[in-house]
């Protein structure tokens, strides 16, 4: 069984405060402890679930954020920055199912640990035809490209009812619930470790249950900026990329990476 592992670092046990999750800061350290041992509880639990060949993306800022030395040795690591195009490499059809680890609620999502779309300082939010997205859809969206489904999310209270909103029948776990965009009532790592296992097993036992996500073209991504000077900055035609007004930009073709390209 070959499962496809994404991984970011807002949704994972103990992890709530900006200075952990920023290179350079004291507690960024600790916060990457944490992401490698919950990682590593992930693999372990796949592989006793039957997983034989596993994919892990560090999906958060730069890629660079496992401890490699520390990592599990059951799986194969993506780390570094890709852009959106290759947003997970190696992904293809041979794949049975993928898992979102550690993910967060979109930007202006209401009491989520860093909600966010992709990044806090570029917009406040994003619609997909019509509708608001965050990275659990965008994510479940490109692994649909391929036919795979996303059987398993875990992050805060948001985050897991978003996924549900997204994934029919999809497996969540809530790591924390959030008070704030920096509070929560957070979970003992030990006991998300234990916890995981047990849903990770219950995810792929039930993986049958879930279909892929996939969404008909044409796309029209638009994108709401936090001024209007980063609105200047970008590029438009007038075709494929349009300006709406002083805070929001229009991106759409008939490729869905083609429009994710396009924004990011």
């Amino acid at each position: 069984m070959k499962i496809y592992v994404s991984v970011d670092m807002e949704g994972i046990a103990g992890v709530l405060l900006p200075e952990q999750l920023k290179k350079g800061e004291l507690a960024y350290e600790e916060a990457r402890k944490l992401l490698t041992a919950e990682v590593n509880v992930v693999i372990e639990a796949l592989i006793e679930a039957g997983a034989d060949d596993i994919y892990v993306k560090d999906a958060h800022g730069t890629g660079y954020n496992f401890i490699a030395s520390e990592l599990h040795h059951g799986a194969r690591y993506c780390m570094g920055a890709t852009n959106v195009s290759n947003r997970f490499p190696g992904l293809d059809s041979s794949f049975d199912g993928a898992m979102l680890i550690g993910y967060h609620a979109m930007g202006g999502t209401e009491f989520a640990i860093r909600d966010h779309t992709m990044t806090s300082i570029g917009w406040q939010s994003i619609h997909l035809n019509g509708r608001p997205i965050g990275e659990i859809g965008i994510d479940s969206l490109v692994f649909g490209l391929h036919n795979v489904p996303v059987l398993f999310v875990t992050g805060d209270k948001k985050t897991c009812e978003e996924a549900s909103k997204e994934i029919p029948n999809v497996r969540t776990y809530e790591t924390k619930e959030g008070l704030g965009r920096h509070a929560a009532l957070v979970k003992p790592p030990k006991l998300v470790y234990r916890e995981l296992k047990e849903m990770i097993k219950e995810s792929i036992d039930h993986r049958e249950n879930v279909l892929p996500v996939t969404l008909d073209g044409p796309y029209e991504l638009v994108m709401k900026f936090l001024s209007t000077d980063q609105v200047d900055q970008r590029y438009f035609d007038g075709v494929r990329c349009k300006r709406i007004d002083g805070l929001t930009a229009a991106y759409s073709c008939d490729n869905i990476l083609e429009v994710l390209s396009l924004a990011f």
